[in-house]
């Protein structure tokens, strides 16, 4: 298995790379104790010190589908990062970041926060009718 792993990982090719992730993932990875509800994202998100969770979990909404997609079950991905240099980040599946977990994603989210709050005038998100968006979900 070990051989398998290293030599599919090694590949350049988008479809072996994403079975070994959704490999790694599912026999790895232990489920999340975490439930996907809006108080329990919310209080984790404070515990982390997250600068305006209500937003941080509109996003999430957004993101994710009301977390029900598939790059949030499968990859423990609330918040559609697609790149991170981060500790948190396992792998890589369907173009967006794998976690660990729902915890380490939400971990890896503040990291970025805080690292690029400053420059929330459109770099930090999509363009077009974001903040609109988020301002609807809220």
């Amino acid at each position: 298995m070990n051989l398998l792993l290293a030599l599919a990982i090694a590949t350049s090719k988008t479809s072996v790379s994403t079975r070994v992730v959704h490999m790694i993932h599912r026999d790895t990875i232990k489920i999340d104790p975490m439930p996907l509800t809006d108080s329990a994202i919310t209080s984790e998100l404070v515990k982390l010190g997250c600068v305006l969770p209500n937003v941080a979990l509109a996003q999430f909404k957004i993101e994710s589908g009301h977390f029900k997609s598939a790059i949030c079950r499968e990859n423990f991905n609330l918040a559609g990062i697609k790149t991170s240099r981060s500790k948190y980040v396992i792998g890589k599946n369907r173009d967006h970041c794998v976690y660990r977990s729902y915890r380490d994603c939400l971990k890896d989210y503040v990291r970025i926060q805080n690292r690029y709050l400053k420059n929330i005038d459109g770099k930090y998100a999509a363009p077009g009718d974001y903040v609109n968006k988020i301002t609807q979900v809220k």
